[in-house]
Formats: C-alpha cells, sequence, structure tokens
C-alpha cells in the first residue's frame, strides 16, 4: 500500500492544512529544526504541527543536521526533545543528515552520529528514522547497519527509486505542488501503514492491548518478524511489547531475550478476531461493511470496548486505531 504525503518547514510559509487534506494528502512530516541550538527551531513548526493536527493529518518530524561529531548528534537528539516537548507524532523522528560540512567525517563517524541521535530518541519513546538521499547513503553512511535498526527515507528526484537498500519513504520531488501550499513543496511516498507507528508515544498504532501476530512467522529474527506484519520493530516498540507479553526483567536487545519474545508472540496469540478486509480505504465503517459487519455507532462503540477502548466517541484516531486493527487481521469481535 502506498500513501502520499509532505515534507515541510518555514520555506511553505502558512499553510492551509484543511485544504492540503481534501486535495490528497495523507501525512506531513514537519521540519522541527536544524543544528543544537535553542534559537535554531524551525520558525514554523508550532504551525505546521498544530495545522496537521487540527486537519486529522499524521504527523511526524525531522530535524537537519550540522553536527560534526557523535557529541553533536547526540545534542541534536536532547534539542529535539526539548522541541517536541512529550508530543503525540505518529510518524517517526528522522534525522536529515546531509549537510557539505559533514561530507569530510568518516562513514563510520557519520552513522555512529545517526545511531547516537536515533538511539537517544526511542529511548525517548518516539519511532526513529535516517534521512538522506542516495548518493549520501551509498557513500557516506554504512546503510545495511542503519537500515537493520531504523526506518529510512531516502530521497532520489527521479521518477523511479533506484536505491537498492531497505526503506519505507521515497522523497522523489521538491517541485510539488498541493492545494494550500504557496510555491514548490517536497513529495514523498510512504511504503508502511501509516497509522501503526508511533513509538509507543502517542494514540495511535502499538497501543493498549493490541499484540502483532507472529503466528506465521517461521525465522529466529524478532526484528524482521514484527516488520512482516507492519509493525513498529523499533527498541522502544520491542521494550513495551516485552512487557506487554509478561517477560519478567528490564528489556535491553539482547539475543536471548529477542528469542524469547518471539517464541513468546508466536504461541500467545488470540484467534477470535474479524477477518481482514479486502479495503485499503480510510473509513473504519466502510470497512466494518466490506466484512458485512454491522457499522452502527452502538456496535462500533462495542468493538472499541473489546479492543480497549472505553470512552469510544467516534473520533477520528479512535476510528483510525480500529481500522489499522481491522486491516492486519487484530481486531477483536465484540
Amino acid at each position: 500500500m502506498e500513501y502520499r504525503g509532505i515534507d515541510v518547514s518555514k520555506y511553505q510559509g502558512d499553510i492551509d492544512y484543511n485544504k492540503v487534506k481534501n486535495s490528497g494528502i495523507q501525512f506531513v512530516i514537519a521540519r522541527i529544526g536544524y543544528g543544537m541550538y535553542d534559537n535554531q527551531k524551525d520558525p514554523k513548526f508550532e504551525a505546521n504541527y498544530s495545522g496537521s493536527i487540527n486537519s486529522g493529518l499524521p504527523i511526524g518530524v525531522y530535524l537537519y543536521s550540522y553536527a560534526l561529531s557523535v557529541e553533536d548528534a547526540l545534542k541534536e537528539a536532547e534539542m529535539t526533545l526539548k522541541w517536541l516537548n512529550n508530543r503525540k507524532l505518529n510518524l517517526p523522528v528522522y534525522y536529515d543528515i546531509e549537510d557539505k560540512s559533514q561530507e569530510t567525517l568518516s562513514k563510520q563517524t557519520l552513522t555512529d552520529m545517526c545511531k547516537t541521535f536515533c538511539t537517544r530518541i526511542e529511548k525517548a519513546g518516539y519511532w526513529a528514522g535516517v534521512y538522506a538521499n542516495k548518493y549520501w547513503l551509498t557513500s557516506h553512511l554504512n546503510h545495511e547497519e542503519l537500515q537493520e535498526k531504523y526506518t529510512i527515507w531516502v530521497a532520489q528526484y527521479n521518477t523511479e527509486n533506484t536505491y537498492k537498500g531497505k526503506y519505507d519513504m521515497w522523497q522523489y520531488t521538491s517541485a510539488g505542488k498541493v492545494n494550500g501550499v504557496s510555491g514548490n513543496v517536497d513529495m514523498n511516498i510512504l511504503y508502511r501503514d501509516i497509522f501503526s507507528n508511533d513509538g509507543g508515544n502517542g494514540d495511535v498504532g502499538n497501543t493498549g492491548s493490541e499484540l502483532p501476530n507472529l503466528s506465521g512467522y517461521h525465522g529466529s529474527s524478532i526484528v524482521d518478524a514484527l516488520k512482516s506484519v507492519g509493525y513498529d520493530s523499533s527498541f522502544a516498540s520491542r521494550k513495551k511489547l516485552y512487557a506487554e507479553v509478561g517477560l519478567k526483567g528490564e528489556y535491553t536487545g539482547s539475543s536471548a531475550q529477542n528469542i524469547e519474545l518471539l517464541k513468546k508472540l508466536q504461541g500467545n496469540y488470540e484467534t477470535e478476531y474479524y477477518p481482514k478486509p479486502n479495503y485499503h480505504g480510510l473509513s473504519f465503517v466502510d470497512g466494518l461493511k466490506k466484512i458485512e459487519v454491522d457499522s452502527s455507532f452502538d456496535n462500533r462503540k462495542k468493538i472499541a470496548v473489546k479492543n480497549g477502548i472505553n470512552d469510544y466517541s467516534g473520533s477520528f484516531w479512535q476510528n483510525v486505531k480500529l481500522l489499522n486493527l481491522l486491516k492486519k487481521g487484530q481486531l477483536k469481535r465484540a
């Protein structure tokens, strides 16, 4: 499945997010700032964040890096978290690494900078990722090392993405035109369920009693197993799952703990769920109709309670969570 989105910063000026949403855009990535100092916060971030949230568009953020060392990268992560101030995100916090000042640094140093930033972000409960263009990913970064731990957002302005590594999102042009945005805007295609991951920091995604169905996975990697069902495989998500399935002790991501977690999820999965619908839209009501289930408010409220939502009001985010469960075959029957 593909989702269309834009990424924005102060250079797009004032944006009418209702028009953006009505034009078919499905998510937004907003620049939160650049560098490690307080005065480098993007002056339009607050407006972009509130505009996206108020219009019902899922949002993630990116930090443009000027770091020249691992220590600088950690400072950039800390500043990013300060600016976020525990607010909710539906998509990752991306580390944008591409500045000309960084080109003379070694590949390992640049890779370690990305890992340092992302590790700190995930420790705070967010989902972390790395953004770079194809050249940087292949020439300046150990992309194989990064792609096993974090989601990758690759930029290549072309009609076809020829990057051979793993990635979840592709920025394909900087000259997009979208109603509600004055001038050009970056355009992106996301190849992952935009409602699946929030790093445990919001109301949408891997929350509550929802557990991934790994009964059909026969490999030995918990990360690959989670990715195979579209579930957040980040350290923060695995740590949360480790506690949710009743495993004892502090999760550190060791090989033994990952094997234990995988076995637990393969064997402890409940089976009383609604069938997956052949439906690719964004309406929970229509998704239920597709499998001939009563879509009235009263029945949706019963379904919501069964799936851990006791204050169901039919809100956008509640329906998004329920629809996401339904599409993955993990919506418990009322």
